[in-house]
């Protein structure tokens, strides 16, 4: 499966409420190591973390 394909269902499951918040550290552990692996770029990491910290201060603001 292409890491982009993976990234994008994992941050999309995510958004719901009902998905633990431990799960974006989950999320963000799995970047960094794509990011080593250089399965992504440096720019995709930076838009894929910008992603996971929106849906994480959304998920702040209505908790």
């Amino acid at each position: 499966m292409s890491p982009h394909v993976l990234i994008d269902q994992q941050l999309d499951a995510f958004m719901h409420p009902a998905t633990s918040l431990s799960w974006g550290a989950d999320i963000q552990r799995q970047l960094t190591e794509m990011l080593a692996d250089q399965r992504i770029t440096i720019e995709e990491f930076n838009h894929y973390c910008g992603r996971l910290n929106k849906i994480v201060d959304g998920r702040k603001e209505v908790a």
